[in-house]
């Protein structure tokens, strides 16, 4: 389509060119017409009135010249009629120069004099005619030879004006032929750039035709793979529909059935809790089924799970149960029949839980045993699935197997509690509210031991400061906890800059495990100038199981100069190997054996024999939760090297134990 537009227009434009050169050409033709109208009629005038004038003058002179010869003299009447001739031409040639104001200059200068010189003509002729008539020979002489110079420059004016008209007359013939000239050259370029165009747009409508002529073969051939496609469409299209339906089949099956058990999943109980009216719900969980996971790997995982799927099948044939799998240990049970009471179907759920426990599965040559619990919800309740999560929850809190949710039991309240809890912590997270008190570590053998302070983490909430033992569950079950370690690892090492006092700081099995906590952790280790300040206190002790983990942890950790610590020492056996597999300064004693030392000779030879193998290893010890002038005395007999508790100082803002210095 932009082809065929340029080609017209390439035509336009060569006609338009063509028509320019042709108002051209005629405009020059009506300017050499007239210039030749010019020629025909003032031209030839022009000559003629001056040859006139130089026809008079030689005739004048002629018969002057007669007179003389024969003696005769003029009469007034003749000599003003030989003159006037002379002076008519001169009157039509000066009437001539005021209607063509064109005519040369050197023209109009010339006829000027002559105009003049006939003054002078008319004196000296007067003059010769007054001595003839007297026929005074000598006057006649003298006037003769004035008469006879007059005449000649007279008549060399006269020629001289011939020539000026006769170069005017050239003149315009050079025009004429000038525009010729430029006519018939306009006239042959504009011919030539349209005889171009032309030949172009021939050319380029050729060559549309031959691509259009291309484009309507591609078109037949499409139109005929078209009608072919059309009639595999159609002997297709029964074969499509049975398709369509299997797969259609098949996607119900993905979105509503688990791919592990075949039964339904939670898609399909969320359904159903919309269309039918459950009055009894329970969730049944398997008890730490993720460490199963985690031994035996996902593919056995699996099978387990298929297996026990199928016995919870066979426990309720023949009832009015319905089981679905929601999630991967997860499993509900509701009952359809209304009329059945609550205490039947907690009855029936007991049953299937105990049967579970003994139940051993069987798989090649290992026997898999399990527990499940179960949290149940039953009445009219429109949020009844939440309110049997609500109960696992509980029952796995109390570690109990089943649960009843009751709301004289103030589960719901419980939740509530967690959920405003968790906005408070957000926000605390979100407005820079997550804050580090410091509880003094102070040494009580050597003086040359340096004051230390423990970074204890809190939270403050319209001006009110919350205690970790409220939130520090609720951050780990809504995975926010990193964010309260990377807030306290902030504060402390911010104090520590300010200050340049030693302090610590607790890090968590699960800060260990994460990798973008660890990152952040160390990130900033690379250029902080105070390492040597920083204590890490490694809690949770108890759940060590992959020693390489902490083993590397705290391998590069004291790589940056910074001090390991072991907190709750003593508060297991494990703890003792801790001390042989991992690399550490100081141990803390567990506030189990500290806070009743004083009055309990176990704890105080428990004490003593930890001090004494720490002292073996060149370990520092800290006793916590020293509460009176009583303990403080017996673990300085003890050898203790540093205490820590509310008889030596509160957790506080550290300014607060800056100033009591």
């Amino acid at each position: 389509m932009m082809n065929i537009k340029r080609i017209y227009t390439i035509l336009i434009s060569s006609f338009v060119i063509l028509l320019f050169s042709l108002f051209l050409s005629y405009n020059n033709i009506q300017k050499n017409s007239s210039m030749l109208k010019y020629l025909e009629r003032d031209q030839i005038k022009l000559s003629f009135y001056v040859n006139q004038l130089n026809y008079n003058v030689k005739k004048n002179q002629a018969t002057i010249l007669q007179a003389r010869l024969r003696g005769d003299a003029f009469s007034e009447n003749e000599q003003h009629n030989a003159f006037s001739d002379i002076t008519h031409d001169i009157h039509k040639l000066d009437e001539f120069v005021l209607k063509h104001p064109s005519l040369s200059k050197e023209f109009k200068d010339r006829l000027l004099i002559i105009k003049k010189r006939v003054i002078s003509y008319a004196l000296v002729q007067q003059s010769l005619l007054e001595a003839i008539k007297l026929n005074d020979l000598e006057d006649i002489d003298d006037a003769f030879v004035g008469f006879n110079d007059i005449t000649i420059k007279f008549s060399k004016d006269t020629d001289l004006l011939i020539e000026f008209s006769n170069a005017q007359l050239y003149g315009k013939i050079l025009i004429l032929e000038s525009n010729n000239a430029y006519s018939a050259r306009v006239l042959l370029f504009s011919f030539f750039i349209a005889l171009l165009l032309i030949i172009f747009s021939v050319y380029k409508f050729n060559f549309l035709h031959k691509k259009l002529k291309k484009q309507l073969e591609r078109a037949k051939n499409a139109e005929r793979d078209l009608k072919y496609a059309q009639t595999q469409l159609l002997k297709y299209n029964d074969d499509l529909e049975d398709e369509i339906a299997k797969k259609t089949s098949e996607l119900h099956e993905k979105i509503y059935t688990n791919f592990l058990s075949g039964l339904p999943n939670r898609n399909k109980l969320l359904e159903d809790v919309n269309k039918y009216t459950f009055t009894k719900i329970a969730i049944l969980n398997i008890d730490k089924f993720q460490s199963f996971n985690d031994v035996y790997g996902e593919e056995i995982g699996n099978i387990a799970l298929s297996m026990s799927a199928e016995f919870l099948k066979e426990q309720i044939v023949g009832t009015h149960l319905s089981l679905y799998h929601i999630s991967g240990d997860e499993f509900v049970l509701v009952c359809q029949n209304n009329d059945k009471p609550e205490d039947y179907f907690i009855s029936k759920i007991e049953k299937i839980l105990a049967s579970f426990k003994s139940e051993k599965f069987l798989y090649e040559d290992k026997i898999f045993q399990f527990m499940m619990s179960a949290g149940i919800a039953y009445g009219k309740k429109k949020r009844l699935l939440a309110y049997a999560d609500m109960a696992l929850k509980d029952a796995k809190k109390r570690n109990i197997q089943l649960s009843v949710y009751d709301e004289e039991e103030a589960l719901e309240k419980i939740h509530k509690d967690d959920i405003e809890c968790h906005k408070k912590l957000t926000l605390a997270i979100d407005e820079n509210e997550v804050l580090s008190f410091f509880q003094p570590i102070v040494p009580i053998q050597d003086n040359n031991l340096p004051m230390k302070y423990e970074s204890l983490v809190r939270i403050r909430h319209d001006g009110t400061i919350i205690p970790p033992f409220l939130f520090i569950d609720v951050a780990k079950a809504n995975r926010i906890y990193h964010k309260l370690t990377r807030a306290v690892i902030r504060n402390t090492l911010e104090v520590i800059s300010k200050y340049h006092i030693a302090c610590s700081l607790n890090i968590s099995l699960v800060d260990i495990s994460n990798e973008r906590t660890m990152s952040h952790f160390f990130g900033i280790l690379e250029n902080y100038e105070y390492n040597e300040l920083l204590t890490v206190e490694l809690l949770e002790t108890e759940d060590f199981k992959n020693y390489d983990e902490v083993y590397k942890f705290c391998v590069k950790v004291r790589s940056y100069g910074i001090k390991v610590a072991l907190d709750d020492f003593g508060s297991g056996y494990s703890n003792f190997s801790h001390i042989l597999h991992l690399p550490v300064d100081y141990i803390k004693i567990d506030a189990s054996l500290i806070s009743n030392i004083d009055r309990d000779l176990n704890s105080r030879l428990m004490v003593e024999t930890i001090v004494d193998l720490a002292k073996k290893l060149h370990i520092l010890t800290i006793a916590e939760f020293v509460s009176s002038k009583g303990i403080l005395d017996v673990i300085k007999t003890l050898g203790v090297d540093y205490a820590q508790g509310f008889y030596l100082g509160k957790p506080e803002p550290i300014e607060n134990h800056l100033e009591k210095k």
